[in-house]
């Protein structure tokens, strides 16, 4: 990946041309709505869009503890990965990827591998790394960043850990989300593990190891921090 150029930003030192840039790539990559979209603004079929503003209050709330990673190549953004830091559960922390992207043109190249590679940064030591997302290749690239394996995670970490992580999150669209699947044994939906109710109704098009994915929730990934 010579050709490719991998930038770790602090969160505070995020400039609006970024912001813009990253909203652009969203917009363009990420995924469409799904047929229970039932806002205006979230057409069936439609790409799912976000601009910088709005990207900004998600992933940049509290910007002295967040990361930007960056991927360019020639100069122009293919993969992007934000994350916030956050102390729970009176000592441990999470290093949280609140928005991992990456060009549908430069996918399985390790690009989001090494994006999150780069989070939070060397001298900082989390207890725990995570993600919800409606894809099944960004919970799998957080596995690998980690060094832990997809199809045998531990479950019963993340079933300890996913409540006050949640609970203490300066994240917005995760503080208040509900837990969901049979790994967490309430609020079980039909054929769900381990996922989260953030009302993000993104169609699917991908199968999940580790049980079905609702509409209008996300997967929940959650391993220990190398």
């Amino acid at each position: 990946m010579t050709d490719l150029n991998f930038t770790l930003i602090s969160g505070d030192k995020v400039t609006d041309a970024q912001l813009k840039t990253c909203a652009t790539l969203f917009s363009q990559n990420y995924g469409v709505w799904s047929s229970l979209s039932s806002s205006p603004f979230m057409k069936p079929g439609t790409r799912v869009k976000i601009n910088a503003t709005r990207l900004k209050d998600q992933c940049l709330a509290d910007p002295a503890n967040s990361k930007l990673a960056l991927c360019t190549l020639d100069g122009v953004l293919v993969g992007h990965a934000f994350a916030t830091i956050w102390q729970y559960d009176q000592s441990k922390t999470v290093c949280w990827v609140t928005q991992l992207v990456v060009s549908s043109s430069h996918r399985e190249r390790g690009i989001a591998t090494t994006l999150l590679h780069l989070l939070p940064r060397p001298d900082v030591k989390c207890t725990a790394f995570g993600l919800a997302s409606s894809h099944p290749a960004a919970c799998a690239a957080l596995s690998k960043a980690a060094h832990a394996n997809l199809r045998k995670l531990d479950l019963g970490f993340i079933r300890a850990h996913a409540r006050p992580i949640i609970d203490t999150s300066p994240v917005s669209y995760l503080k208040n989300a509900q837990l969901r699947g049979t790994l967490f044994k309430d609020g079980a939906d039909g054929g769900a593990v381990c996922s989260v109710n953030t009302e993000f109704y993104e169609r699917q098009d991908m199968a999940w190891p580790f049980g079905e994915l609702p509409e209008g929730h996300e997967f929940l990934c959650i391993v220990p921090s190398k």
